[in-house]
């Protein structure tokens, strides 16, 4: 799954792509390097962001998907918590909805439930861990099974993702990338977004970041992760032909 952000703040890319000319080169350059699906948000998630308006996230977001209609070959996943965002970037060709709220504001849960599309939903915004918690992939997963059950969803239109670095501490996000085995176990896809995060440069500081990213991708996916949300794909591609 590769990243475009169209956000002036975002932590690793904020404003490179608020052009919608750069954001559909961006878009075509991480189909080219082999992406199976893109992401695009146009509100910034990173700690402590700033929340912006419907109309400010749609003035950033359309022209874009707009732009990528009839070229972009592969689906695109809507990064957003709101409902009216949702409807309208389906309306302008999105078929996935990758929701860090876990559909818990309002009109997501029906909006997902209308749409009949995949669904991310990602533990840490409606759910944080405790500091101390220490068995976090099993608090995490049975969070998301309940959640699962009380949208009544079915089961095949789910992904699940941790939320690495969503109010977890950097001991916690090792442990969740360290034992995917109760996410795998829910039997819905597990995604794993890590790209350029905190736990990235907490484990190898002096590593060049996106290397970094890719190594720490590759060892998510064999340890059962289906879907890797990355900002750059030609490092993870190149690990996986050595």
């Amino acid at each position: 799954m590769g990243i475009l952000n169209l956000t002036p703040d975002s932590f690793s890319d904020g404003g490179r792509f608020l052009d919608p000319a750069a954001a559909e080169e961006q878009a075509l350059r991480l189909e080219a390097d082999g992406a199976d699906i893109l992401d695009v948000g146009a509100e910034s998630t990173r700690p402590g962001h700033a929340p912006v308006s419907e109309t400010e996230e749609l003035r950033r977001l359309l022209p874009v998907l707009d732009r990528l209609a009839g070229k972009l070959r592969i689906p695109v996943s809507i990064d957003t918590s709101k409902a009216a965002v949702a409807r309208a970037a389906f309306a302008h060709g999105a078929t996935m909805l990758n929701d860090v709220a876990a559909l818990a504001r309002p009109g997501m849960a029906d909006f997902a439930r209308e749409s009949g599309a995949p669904v991310i939903l990602m533990h840490g915004v409606a759910h944080q861990l405790d500091e101390d918690e220490a068995h976090p992939s099993e608090t995490i997963a049975a969070w998301l099974a309940a959640r699962i059950r009380n949208l009544g969803l079915a089961p095949d239109r789910i992904v699940v993702d941790p939320g690495i670095g969503f109010g977890t501490t950097r001991s916690q996000d090792a442990a969740i990338l360290d034992n995917l085995a109760p996410l795998v176990a829910l039997g819905c896809p597990v995604l794993i977004g890590l790209s350029r995060k905190r736990i990235v440069r907490h484990l190898h500081p002096e590593m060049d970041r996106d290397l970094a990213t890719a190594q720490m991708a590759r060892a998510a996916w064999q340890n059962g992760a289906a879907i890797l949300r990355l900002h750059e794909l030609d490092p993870f591609r190149k690990l996986l032909a050595q």
